[in-house]
């Protein structure tokens, strides 16, 4: 389910990544069961199981940052997870980045993106 304050949030952004977040975020809306949004961190931030999962930050105007997380601190439980797309850049046990610079990449990338995405939350 879409998000008002995700839509708010987008809408009064004048980054040029958000049109293929937009496209992004309905992606994974759609594609992966039990996903939520909300604001989090000033950024979209997408929930499953009560747990924030993964982050899209714009802080920065030349790209778009997927932050793949397990909640706001890092958890003491073991973590596994084998990154079928060699997309994930590792930041920590159970933290990682996907990083695009292209708009039109990030659009073409939401299919492999909903899926791992729905591999992430379901490890």
């Amino acid at each position: 389910m879409r998000d008002p304050g995700v839509d708010a949030l987008l809408a009064g952004s004048r980054h040029p990544m958000v049109p293929a977040v937009q496209e992004l975020r309905a992606a994974l809306l759609d594609g992966v069961d039990g996903l939520t949004e909300h604001v989090k961190w000033r950024s979209p931030t997408f929930v499953h199981g009560g747990a924030d999962r993964m982050t899209v930050s714009l802080s920065r105007a030349d790209r778009a940052v997927l932050v793949f997380h397990r909640g706001a601190r890092v958890r003491s439980d073991a973590f596994g997870f084998a990154d079928p797309t060699g997309l994930l850049e590792w930041r920590g046990p159970d933290r990682a980045l996907v990083t695009y610079t292209d708009a039109a990449a990030l659009g073409a990338a939401a299919p492999v993106l909903t899926g791992l995405v729905g591999a992430w939350v379901r490890a």
